[in-house]
């Protein structure tokens, strides 16, 4: 049994019109064409079906010199408009070409940190449970030397001892930094940190796979002034743009222990320019910390800091 042939069907040919594609030049022409006619439609300039040449050249005589003029300086105004868009243009090629620049530097910054066999992201999420220990010794030290300490100035004191550790150079640094505390505080704390046996225990304690309470300094600050140089990139262009998503997209690099750590850097005087500039609020840096991240009485309460409907999981719980 023969098979039945299967017909092709011929594929139609999809043509670009040309009027579609040149009509906004054909209505310019055609309204030129009907433009320069007018003239003769008027009786001053025929006698009959004749035109009238000398009152017709007087009148083309000034047309030519006003309405020539007219169009001189339209053409220049288009001109200066087209060079306008043409350096804005150029502004904006030049912004985006820098500010992805700057994100693959904050890409190759994060991918080369180093915290002894750790590397990467993953060291945030050890940084982090050592201020976390810091923070339970300074809150037991200030009690014990009757310091009366609001949370803000623990978290003030934990992360510069977490910032510059303990040691021969760093703790000179560290006691400079918190000159307005009580010194005989700082000393106590300092010495307890710089204990090997204080420090063996919370290695113990936390799994942190490195002897800690020896500073960060080397790590966090140049991270955290990469990153803040590259929000401010952002915030201070005067082009037209969508300058939240831009730093969305900054925002979207930093994982959930990364922007704990922004907040905390941001809550010292180290980082206090990421509030005097409004960046963590406006451009809601740590957004995504999932809800009690941070412990509301020992740790952080971010409700006392934040306005309601400021953190991720707020929009969830409205939209549920």
């Amino acid at each position: 049994m023969n098979m039945p042939q299967q017909t092709k069907l011929a594929q139609p040919v999809v043509m670009t019109s040309w009027w579609a594609e040149y009509r906004t030049e054909i209505v310019i022409v055609l309204i030129g064409f009907s433009v320069m006619n007018l003239i003769f439609f008027p009786g001053a300039f025929r006698d009959g079906f004749t035109v009238d040449r000398t009152a017709a050249g007087q009148l083309g005589d000034f047309v030519g010199g006003y309405v020539g003029t007219a169009f001189v300086l339209l053409s220049v105004v288009l001109l200066f408009i087209t060079l306008k868009k043409q350096r804005l243009t150029a502004q904006e090629q030049s912004f985006e070409t820098k500010y992805f620049e700057l994100i693959k530097i904050h890409r190759d910054n994060v991918d080369e940190l180093q915290l002894k066999g750790e590397r990467g992201r993953k060291i945030f999420v050890l940084i982090l449970r050592e201020f976390r220990l810091i923070l339970s010794v300074t809150r037991r030290i200030a009690l014990q030397s009757n310091q009366n300490l609001d949370q803000q100035q623990l978290i003030h004191i934990a992360y510069y001892c977490l910032y510059f550790g303990t040691g021969p150079n760093s703790s000179r640094m560290l006691k400079m930094s918190l000159a307005k505390f009580d010194a005989h505080f700082i000393t106590m704390l300092e010495n307890e940190l710089g204990k090997e046996d204080v420090k063996l225990e919370a290695e113990r304690q936390r799994k942190l796979a490195y002897k800690p309470f020896e500073g960060h300094q080397s790590r966090l600050g140049h991270y955290y002034r990469h990153l803040y140089q590259t929000v401010c990139y952002v915030d201070k262009q005067k082009l037209d743009l969508d300058k939240y998503e831009f730093v969305k997209t900054i925002r979207a690099q930093l994982s959930t222990h990364e922007q704990a750590l922004l907040l905390l850097n941001s809550l010292t005087p180290i980082g206090q320019n990421w509030w005097e500039k409004d960046l963590i609020v406006k451009y809601r840096m740590v957004q995504n910390l999932p809800r009690e991240f941070f412990e509301p009485q020992s740790e952080i309460n971010v409700s006392e800091i934040f306005d309601s409907g400021y953190f991720e999981w707020e929009e969830v719980e409205q939209a549920t």
